[in-house]
């Protein structure tokens, strides 16, 4: 209570990471609070999320993540901090200690998927509300971080999509070769609120959270007619606190499954959830009762399975993808070697997407300079990279040379459509050339380095 400032302090505007700090020592307290006692409820959070430094912290972590995109009232961060971020963020703080915060509608707009005529509907709230949005996020997160599983690696601190990928090979080594890859079908547009909201309370008793919350999940829908439409059910793929709010909803199909006296863990079945993802990995075949128990408890928790993309497998037999790997059993390259490994490579659709953006980026700059151009590529390549390359897990080196060779083609015909402005000598081996004298990134040497890192 003696350092707790009652508005903005401008000092913490200008080095926002002791606010950031502050907010972490904050959450670092809650967590140990809600580890030590299993029942534990907060009764009162709404007054930390009008601190000042929670609200600075929110404010630049939006920004971190912040996208061009824009909500209903067309405001965006440049425009705040043009208009004076000291102001709004001072004003924010009394219409929420008011509470005449007023909670906007959600600008709806539709991502094309890789089927042809299919959509993911993305809901972008008013910078005004993601900020507050984060402010709750980080005050009520440590209390389901401190009952959150290990097998849970969405959208989580300290855990990645790559925790998950080294937990399926572990599994897979273990013996875990039965998969049911199941696939939600619109998960986050179908979550019951009520279910949800029974989740929620079970860890906070502040009506003025909760209040905040159900607000954001109802907020009217503007379709880009102009027309408002109601929300009863889901949470609105493209707001901050939206994978929290799903986490904690599967948190309850993670509980079930590690029940050491379920269904699930007399059958010897492990569950890999990352997100709305879900891998369930036996030794032995899924038998109907259990198969038929998993439509049931997601039935009960008001979701579904998308049955085209949902399947059972076995790694030997096929391969399975998860989160844009592939899985896939292969023999030794050696006659006298007869045990068997498993190759996690990029998958193929993987790899189309990364051609795809090359295509796109050629295609729009046929202008730019070399320099440019190897800059741009740079960013898309240690991107693609950083991703797929994991220490010690994944094998990408038949598909960086697939890559190079592709990435050779394709400076070779933008090379040639620049007509005399591109040397003739950078024609003939565009990629080795531009390594060596335009520092364009040597995609084998990036990969080795990653594959040896041991920091990962």
């Amino acid at each position: 209570m003696k350092y707790r400032t009652t508005y903005i302090d401008a000092n913490l505007l200008v080095s926002p990471s002791i606010s950031d700090e502050r907010v972490r020592v904050f959450q670092r307290k809650l967590y140990i609070a809600a580890k030590k006692e299993k029942e534990f409820i907060a009764h009162s959070l709404y007054d930390k999320i009008c601190l000042d430094y929670v609200l600075i912290t929110a404010f630049y972590r939006v920004k971190q993540n912040y996208s061009k995109g824009v909500g209903v009232d067309g405001e965006s961060i440049a425009m705040i901090e043009q208009s004076g971020l000291h102001k709004y963020l001072t004003q924010l703080q009394e219409e929420l200690r008011s509470k005449q915060y007023q909670i906007h509608a959600v600008k709806r707009v539709l991502i094309p998927k890789e089927e042809k005529g299919s959509f993911r509907c993305l809901g972008i709230p008013t910078i005004k509300d993601r900020i507050v949005q984060m402010a709750v996020k980080m005050v009520i997160e440590p209390l389901w971080e401190s009952e959150f599983l290990t097998t849970s690696y969405g959208f989580r601190p300290k855990k990645s999509a790559h925790d998950a990928i080294k937990q399926v090979k572990a599994n897979i080594y273990e013996g875990y070769q039965f998969v049911y890859d199941a696939d939600l079908s619109k998960y986050f547009d179908r979550i019951p609120h009520n279910r949800l909201f029974i989740c929620l309370k079970r860890k906070i008793a502040d009506s003025s959270i909760l209040s905040l919350i159900q607000g954001w999940l109802v907020s009217p829908i503007r379709l880009d007619t102009g027309e408002f439409i109601k929300n009863t059910q889901g949470s609105p793929q493209g707001g901050v606190i939206s994978p929290l709010l799903s986490n904690i909803y599967l948190h309850e199909l993670d509980k079930i499954v590690a029940n050491p006296e379920g269904k699930f863990a007399k059958a010897n079945i492990r569950i890999v959830r990352y997100a709305d993802d879900f891998l369930l990995m036996g030794k032995w075949y899924f038998s109907k009762e259990i198969l038929t128990y998993v439509d049931r408890i997601l039935m009960n928790m008001g979701l579904s399975l998308n049955k085209e993309k949902t399947r059972l497998l076995h790694t030997n037999k096929s391969s399975l993808y998860f989160l844009g790997f592939e899985f896939r059993v292969i023999r030794s390259k050696f006659s006298w070697n007869k045990k068997n490994y498993t190759n996690v490579r990029p998958s193929m659709k993987s790899r189309s997407k990364l051609f795809s953006k090359l295509r796109e980026l050629f295609n729009k700059r046929r202008h730019w300079s070399i320099e440019w151009i190897v800059w741009k590529l740079n960013q898309t390549l240690i991107g693609w990279l950083n991703y797929f390359s994991i220490s010690k897990t994944t094998h990408i080196w038949d598909t960086v040379k697939i890559i190079k060779k592709h990435l050779d083609y394709k400076l070779y015909k933008w090379m040639k459509g620049k007509g005399r402005k591109a040397h003739r000598k950078l024609r003939q081996r565009p990629y080795e050339t531009l390594v060596i004298c335009y520092k364009l990134l040597d995609i084998e040497k990036y990969a080795r380095l990653k594959t040896l890192s041991k920091a990962q």
